[in-house]
């Protein structure tokens, strides 16, 4: 599912003018997609995680219980969880690299179930 969800993802991208790289790696990480698209106000730069599973096993956070956490570990769990997506160091320099000086957004594309 997941698979079938960054490809839609970048189709739209690729139908919005953008150009894509799709599961760029750095050591262990995978980058979903970086999309680059050039405008009259110069270039735009998207870091986007697709974030699809009908039935998600994991959980945010180092804790892989079952247990429920309440709002603080919640909050602290996602921003972990963004860190790690988002900024590790070397997926900051690869995009540093193919877009030197530009601010890149960082975006997570999810699903609604229809069930």
């Amino acid at each position: 599912m997941a698979l079938i969800a960054e490809e839609l993802v970048q189709e739209w991208l690729h139908r919005t003018g953008h150009f894509t790289i799709r599961g760029a790696r750095v050591g262990v990480y995978e980058l979903d997609l970086l999309a680059l698209r050039i405008t009259p106000h110069g270039l735009v730069a998207r870091h986007i995680e697709v974030a699809c599973n009908v039935r998600p096993i994991g959980s945010l956070g180092p804790t892989k219980s079952a247990r429920l956490q309440n709002e603080d570990e919640q909050r602290a769990n996602v921003a972990a969880w963004f860190q790690t997506k988002f900024h590790a160091p070397g997926k900051e320099a690869l995009r540093a690299t193919l877009a030197p000086g530009v601010t890149w957004s960082f975006e997570v594309v999810t699903h609604t179930d229809s069930d």
